[in-house]
């Protein structure tokens, strides 16, 4: 029997503040997530984790692993917590498959699975978390985790994710993963506020394999009337905001991937009722499985 662990949502160091007065809390997190486009290639990257962890918070980054040679060791000095390496495939034949036709080359794929693999080994050299993520369309994929478990010690955190796009055919092929790992489920992880949850899973050999879900998570009023609030067109709902950064140099906060229109500057962020209702979210949220 797997154990249910709610995080109970609470108050990070995001603040917001004034010339005239203190600054508060403004959002329920504590750590920044870099990811892209690819991250790593980023010249000032090493600064960015820096100044981040400067500010209070923990540093991820999401990578392809072709840069990581260059740019990890830095970042690991300057405060890097741990990389999520997305892995589109194992082998060469696998990867140029999913490649743009442009690039669908043997040698290139080769070379840029040569690079992942260096970039994964270093950051276990280096101390940081290293985790695999891998998407699992259907069945045909399923041979990927077993071989990044085989290659890789257990301190290589792999997680699954299923294919919002493939949907049941995505979860059957989990189900069969987990039925050839003879995978025992032994706690589900769940954080009020955000739609991602985990169930982690012990292997006979002692490693714990996570699979990565999405449930529906709306905000109770922006997603309210929004065209794409239905089952079909939203899988994704409510995420988590996403900072960005326009050709001006001016950052936007987004609460949705698919409503860039919902971007605010950053300062009419701060003081919208968007971001009240971000703040009463996760509180909201934890009463109603907690219930």
């Amino acid at each position: 029997m797997a154990v249910l662990q709610i995080g109970h949502p609470s108050f990070g160091p995001c603040r917001s503040r004034s010339d005239d007065a203190p600054s508060q809390p403004l959002l329920d997190f504590n750590e920044v997530h870099l990811t892209g486009g690819e991250p790593t290639l980023h010249p000032r990257l090493p600064q960015i984790v820096d100044v981040s962890r400067s500010a209070g918070y923990k540093v991820s980054v999401t990578s392809n692993g072709e840069n990581g040679k260059r740019i990890l060791p830095e970042c690991a000095t300057a405060g890097l917590d741990h990389v999520n390496f997305s892995i589109f495939g194992t082998t060469a034949e696998e990867l140029a498959q999913v490649q743009n036709t442009r690039y669908r080359s043997h040698s290139l794929a080769g070379r840029k699975i040569d690079a992942l693999e260096k970039s994964i080994s270093l950051s276990l050299d280096l101390g940081l978390g290293a985790r695999a993520n891998v998407v699992i369309p259907n069945r045909h994929h399923v041979p990927r985790v077993h071989r990044l478990l085989e290659k890789y010690a257990p301190q290589l955190s792999v997680r699954v994710l299923s294919s919002l796009a493939d949907g049941e055919e995505s979860l059957e092929a989990i189900d069969l993963l987990l039925e050839e790992l003879q995978a025992r489920p032994t706690e589900v992880r769940l954080i009020a506020g955000t739609s991602g949850f985990r169930v982690g899973y012990q292997l006979p050999d002692g490693r714990t394999l996570f699979v990565k879900h999405i449930r529906s998570l709306r905000l109770p009023e922006t997603c309210v009337g929004c065209r794409f609030n239905n089952s079909t067109d939203c899988h994704e709902g409510y995420y988590g905001v996403r900072l960005y950064r326009d050709p001006r140099g001016t950052f936007h906060v987004g609460v949705c991937i698919q409503r860039m229109d919902l971007c605010l500057p950053l300062e009419e962020f701060v003081t919208s009722t968007v971001c009240s209702e971000i703040r009463k979210l996760p509180e909201q949220d934890y009463h109603d499985l907690t219930a």
